[in-house]
């Protein structure tokens, strides 16, 4: 995951994984922090907890759950950036 965003999405900051199955991905640097819900939901089509769910700091970020099939992760990431090509070309 973090490999292929690093990649092709190199303006997402994958933050360091502590020991959990929850990645936590910034995504202000790509967006305006109020346009994220939308770009998630909307575009996307992925069901995430947002950052600001953790705190008001948090605003802009997005928890991916990395403990279910690897498949499903690769296809979130890969509507991510996806819909970041599309909306950035």
């Amino acid at each position: 995951m973090k490999r292929e965003l690093n990649a092709r999405a190199p303006k997402i900051t994958v933050c360091p994984l502590e020991g959990t199955y929850l990645a936590l991905l910034d995504l202000r640097q790509c967006m305006d922090k109020k346009e994220v819900k939308y770009f998630i939901l909307k575009d996307c089509r992925l069901p995430v907890d947002y950052g600001e769910q953790f705190g008001e700091h948090f605003e802009g970020f997005v928890r991916l759950n990395l403990a279910t099939d690897p498949a499903l992760v690769e296809r979130a990431v890969s509507n991510i950036i996806t819909a970041l090509e599309k909306r950035n070309p």
